[in-house]
């Protein structure tokens, strides 16, 4: 294996990972298959609307449903319109252990900035040990790139408590970045106790965001819906323009918490959301999903129609 990442690159590529780093839906054809013409269109405005990172394969990408191939795919076509011009953020979840390791080499060879590592669940009984020591063994094989995990408790049912994460912190200098999925108030509890170069970014479909970057999260993963509105929210924050980012945040919180009723609500209805805006007519569904309701179509037009085309 390659060396663990050098202090002075670590540093360098580190400070580019902060903001918002929209994540990417998976868009399916009518016979199932990855709509690759969708999914690159949604790439394409991800980067077009000056975000400061673009993220895949996390639980909104449906990354439980996707193939090995397929997620493949994805990366790959992140990596032809996305490299050079901004972060590359890239979640590693597998159905073995080798699949992991495949799946990190192909992030890395397509120059993934941030690779996260999800907790191994094809057994769902896992303690918070048995993903410490997963981590531990699967961490060496993302040598000479920034990696992180994907700490969400709350959503995958798992995780590692601060005093887990800081041993990993110690035993890996390119353990750097935090994908979390908690609210403000034990996001900032849990940042308190990190060192200043261990990042941490929030998900949670941009709930919370302007207290998320006042306790000192880096940045935020949404997916592309909203995207836009916490760009502009991002910008009066580092701008110190609080008073107006909340009353942004305020306009489009009724349409944050109609989509972010869970994971199942996202996938089904913020992804209508993004595709209205896309000017997306049809919306194909991958099984297991949520079927969406004619009232739930409905309302995710509207809400679509208030933040207006991308």
């Amino acid at each position: 294996m390659e060396q663990l990442l050098t202090g002075s690159l670590k540093k360098t590529e580190l400070k580019k990972l902060k903001g918002i780093f929209p994540i990417v839906y998976s868009f399916f054809n009518k016979n199932n298959s990855l709509d690759k013409k969708l999914i690159t269109e949604q790439i394409e405005l991800i980067s077009d609307i000056g975000s400061n990172g673009i993220a895949c394969l996390g639980l909104a990408t449906e990354v439980n449903k996707l193939s090995f191939r397929e997620k493949q795919t994805i990366i790959e076509l992140i990596s032809k319109t996305c490299t050079g011009k901004i972060p590359i953020a890239v979640t590693i979840q597998g159905n073995s252990f080798k699949e992991y390791v495949d799946l990190i080499n192909v992030a890395k060879s397509n120059e993934a900035s941030w690779i996260i590592l999800q907790p191994f669940l094809k057994n769902k009984k896992k303690s918070e040990q048995d993903c410490y020591n997963f981590f531990d063994k699967i961490i060496p094989y993302t040598n000479n790139s920034i990696s992180g995990i994907q700490n969400a408790i709350e959503y995958l049912g798992v995780g590692l408590s601060p005093k887990n994460i800081i041993k990993l912190y110690n035993r890996f200098p390119n353990f750097r970045v935090i994908k979390g999925e908690a609210s403000s108030v034990f996001i900032e509890k849990e940042i308190k106790q990190y060192p200043k170069d261990l990042y941490v970014f929030n998900g949670r479909g941009g709930q919370e965001i302007v207290d998320n970057f006042m306790v000192g999260c880096k940045g935020i993963v949404p997916c592309l819906d909203g995207a836009d509105r916490f760009l502009k929210i991002y910008k009066l924050i580092k701008n110190k323009r609080i008073i107006e980012a909340r009353k942004e945040y305020q306009k489009i919180l009724p349409s944050i918490v109609f989509i972010m009723q869970s994971i199942n609500t996202l996938i089904c209805y913020g992804k209508r959301v993004c595709a209205f805006r896309m000017g997306v007519r049809n919306i194909y569904d991958r099984k297991p999903f949520l079927s969406p309701t004619d009232y739930g179509i409905k309302k995710s037009r509207e809400i679509a129609k208030m933040l207006g085309k991308f």
